[in-house]
């Protein structure tokens, strides 16, 4: 049965934040493997920092490097740990190295996983929710497929970013679903998603907001558990 802690953010200070989080999803499993393979450049700072980071809590980490012992080192992790960065480039090398379903299959297997932007988009059954730049000219979409529904990480029902008059995050939504029938599903910032059970459950200090085709958003707060069929 799948034990999974799907973020909404990335970044250090994120990880310094959510430690206690961290920590008491993995329930004693005081080693784990920290995949930086969405980073576009600067894989080596990223990984060092948030090893520091984790380290403060009580969480030692392999970096899980894209080379020639990444199975090896991924057969024998007792926990992953997928990064933020750039979430067609990390489905794509992930692919290539024949880790996507690799991954899936050990989590599915119960091995717990822990994604940060990047990584908790890769979770679901395509990653055309993201949010991300197709730089690397991704071709394949499919994600592992571990919950039902896409994820649109760092949801902001009135996005900042947008200019006055700009289409808005619920309008990209609303145009994916005009294509896909698979819902999706917003996590806000500070936000996380527990998997176990067969439920899922909202943690955090903010909210998830479910898009369904056809139907009216509804918003899930804090301590809401809800179904993964």
């Amino acid at each position: 049965m799948s034990r999974m802690l799907l973020i909404s953010n990335s970044g250090t200070p994120f990880l310094e934040h959510c430690g206690e989080m961290i920590r008491s999803f993995l329930a004693g499993c005081e080693r784990i493997a920290y995949v930086t393979a969405a980073r576009l450049g600067d894989e080596d700072e990223r990984y060092g920092r948030a090893a520091k980071a984790l380290a403060g809590r009580g969480v030692e980490t392999d970096h899980l490097k894209l080379d020639i012992d990444a199975v090896r080192k991924l057969d024998q992790a007792k926990a992953i740990f997928v990064g933020g960065g750039n979430t067609y480039a990390l489905v794509s090398r992930l692919r290539q190295h024949g880790l996507l379903q690799r991954i899936a299959e050990r989590v599915r297997n119960g091995m717990p996983y822990i994604g940060t932007s990047a990584g908790t988009n890769i979770a679901a059954p395509n990653i055309l929710a993201t949010n991300d730049w197709n730089v690397v000219g991704a071709t394949e979409f499919t994600g592992m497929a571990l919950v039902p529904w896409a994820i649109n990480p760092h949801y902001q029902e009135a996005d900042p970013a947008m200019a006055s008059g700009s289409e808005t995050r619920d309008q990209r939504i609303a145009e994916y679903l005009n294509c896909n029938f698979i819902p999706v599903l917003g996590i806000e910032e500070q936000t996380a998603i527990q998997v176990e059970g067969g439920k899922a459950t909202v943690v955090g200090q903010g909210r998830a907001r479910m898009f369904v085709r056809g139907s009216e958003p509804q918003w899930l707060p804090a301590g809401t558990e809800f179904s993964l069929h």
